[in-house]
């Protein structure tokens, strides 16, 4: 009975290699699976080389793509240099440098603003062009509160109106505007009205404070309108009577 068992065992496995054997000469002779065995041996190596420079050109194109939002977010950020030009007692012009955004503005930049911005808002010609200039200066000079309280002035005072009346107004600014806080300077002027003529109607007196806040300019426009950045975001005016 053991001899039988081994003998049908050794039988099952000579039949298991035969079909082995007959499965791979009939491998060996299949057309389709030689001529694919063939194909990848030929163009195998020309796949892989395809499949890698697809990747590189990708890794290119996401390169590309980083370096254009580097240029565009470089373009967009202000590279704006200032120059202050100052005449000492000589008479010899003497360049201040402030370097990008974190320089100060200078103070007698400073006061020299909030004086032109007095000239400006309270003067009034007969010459449009020049009246249109003041305003449209002394717009480029506040910010905040103060444009709402100018506006309001302007829409009960108009320069022009008053011009149209016969009223001219000169400004004459007593000194240099001086600084009373951090950010605040107190400018006092007198107003002299006159005719067409040329002859003085009136002269009152008149104080301000005026809080300043500097901004960098963000723009030539605004680089050329008001270097040194300096806005005027409150003023409070008042009558002085002696």
């Amino acid at each position: 009975m053991l001899r039988l068992k081994k003998a049908n065992t050794k039988q099952r496995d000579m039949s298991a290699i035969k079909q082995t054997v007959l499965r791979d000469r009939d491998s060996d002779n299949n057309p389709y699976l030689n001529a694919r065995e063939e194909w990848m041996e030929r163009y195998g190596s020309y796949i892989s080389r395809a499949a890698q420079w697809r990747k590189i050109a990708v890794l290119a194109l996401i390169i590309a793509v980083l370096s254009l939002a580097g240029n565009i977010i470089q373009l967009t950020q202000v590279k704006v240099v200032r120059y202050f030009v100052a005449v000492d007692e000589l008479g010899k012009t003497v360049a201040e440098k402030i370097q990008g955004q974190g320089g100060s503005t200078p103070e007698k930049v400073i006061q020299a603003a909030v004086a032109q911005a007095i000239v400006d808002w309270r003067t009034v010609t007969v010459d449009t062009e020049l009246q249109r200039r003041m305003i449209g200066r002394l717009t480029m000079h506040t910010a905040g509160a103060s444009k709402g309280m100018l506006k309001q002035w302007y829409e009960k005072n108009s320069p022009y109106e008053v011009a149209k009346a016969g009223r001219l107004v000169n400004i004459e600014v007593k000194g240099i505007p001086l600084p009373v806080s951090k950010g605040s300077y107190r400018v006092e002027w007198n107003e002299i009205v006159r005719n067409l003529q040329g002859v003085e109607l009136a002269r009152e007196n008149y104080e301000a404070i005026a809080t300043v806040e500097i901004l960098p300019p963000q723009s030539e426009e605004v680089l050329l309108a008001n270097p040194g950045g300096v806005y005027i975001t409150n003023l409070s005016t008042a009558k002085v009577i002696r």
